[in-house]
């Protein structure tokens, strides 16, 4: 493994576990540490650390009757990239379920956050994901013991249209269709088939040039699915926040 996915894939791990530990804190005191506070900590820390090959851009102000904190991500392989929206979901204190998950509607929007999601993943061609901040101590499956170097999996990321089509929305349930965000960056003895590797991204294979998903696109030509104009009107209209780019070229 390179230096620069060594140490992206220690960055995912570790903030993982301090959001899994900071989040259980945050149960037993009244300091709010809500979904908002915990993306953008996170993804400050992932730029502070890797800024040499992060890029982040951020559009509107959150219109979250349209479709809730969502951020875009693009992983850049030198192959191909893959590209996602993410929307943060916050495990509730006492609580073993993911509450309003399907259900959740701002006052003024047409159709639940969730819907919204997909609906805005499908207009953008990214895959749509829903990311879960949870405590080690909610968790069944992802738990310290399945972990590398005993560390808390705070962040469980899995396709929202599955999760959806599943209609599950306890956390023992989504933890069988979702996976550690760090599999995005580190190497593993078994990936998952919804999000591919960095390996996969920089080398390509024949199976991936066969079934090619719109979301995971050629390098180099992942711009030009939507023109400029048109990406800027679909980010204004569908509420996103901003857009992390990750260049994985020199990984894997």
């Amino acid at each position: 493994m390179s230096s620069d996915a060594f140490h992206l894939c220690h960055t995912l791990l570790t903030l993982g576990d301090v959001v899994s530990r900071n989040l259980q804190l945050s149960y037993g005191c009244e300091i709010s540490y809500g979904e908002e506070t915990i993306t953008e900590s996170c993804l400050l820390e992932i730029w502070r650390r890797h800024s040499s090959i992060v890029h982040v851009e951020t559009f509107t102000k959150r219109q979250e009757a349209r479709n809730g904190a969502d951020w875009e991500w693009h992983l850049i392989g030198r192959a191909y990239t893959f590209k996602m929206r993410v929307q943060a979901k916050r495990l509730a204190r006492n609580a073993g379920k993911m509450r309003s998950l399907f259900t959740y509607k701002a006052k003024s929007s047409l159709a639940p956050q969730v819907d919204m999601l997909i609906r805005g993943a499908a207009a953008m061609k990214l895959m749509p994901v829903l990311c879960f901040y949870s405590p080690e101590t909610a968790r069944r499956k992802w738990t310290a013991a399945k972990m590398p170097l005993g560390l808390e999996a705070g962040c469980l990321i899995g396709d929202a249209s599955k999760i959806t089509t599943g209609g599950n929305n306890d956390l023992t349930s989504l933890e069988h269709i979702t996976v550690p965000w760090h599999f995005l960056a580190c190497p593993l003895t078994k990936a998952s088939s919804d999000f591919p590797s960095i390996t996969l991204l920089n080398v390509g294979s024949d199976a991936m040039k066969a079934e090619l998903p719109k979301y995971i696109v050629p390098t180099g030509g992942e711009e030009g699915i939507v023109a400029a104009d048109a990406r800027r009107a679909l980010d204004l209209e569908f509420g996103v926040v901003g857009r992390i780019k990750i260049d994985c070229r020199n990984m894997g």
